[in-house]
């Protein structure tokens, strides 16, 4: 791809993450409790299973051109997680002395991030067998 298309794609897909994180984190914050950042946990690992689907349907087994991969893995899932949020988040909690917290809220996010790639990688593999 030259430069204008893979820039086109990677926003494109950018731009729909991004969207669709502001909304689920709104979503997850209403629905839970603003006490914890449940919304950056939620986007974390619904971006985290996704990426790991899509690792296999566009690498493995469909084989799609570049493009689909630098808009759906760059652009949009790399949009919906946010590692800048968790970082955020958790320095803000250990500034206020809250370790507890900050620890969870690093550990959930680490944990159930990998485990949800992974499922989706595992999952994405059994269905096209």
């Amino acid at each position: 791809m030259t430069f204008l298309p893979t820039i086109f794609a990677i926003g494109i897909g950018a731009t729909i993450g991004a969207s669709m994180r502001y909304y689920l984190t709104i979503f997850a914050s209403r629905t839970f409790s603003p006490n914890f950042p449940y919304g950056t946990l939620s986007v974390n690992i619904i971006g985290s299973f996704l990426a790991g689907i899509l690792v296999v349907i566009i690498i493995e087994k469909a084989m799609l051109s570049e493009g689909y991969r630098l808009l759906l893995l760059i652009g949009f899932t790399g949009s919906l997680t946010t590692m800048s949020a968790l970082s955020l988040e958790s320095v803000k909690m250990l500034g206020m002395g809250d370790y507890a917290q900050a620890s969870l809220n690093i550990g959930l996010n680490l944990i159930l991030s990998l485990s949800a790639a992974a499922a989706g990688v595992i999952l994405t593999r059994l269905a096209f067998n």
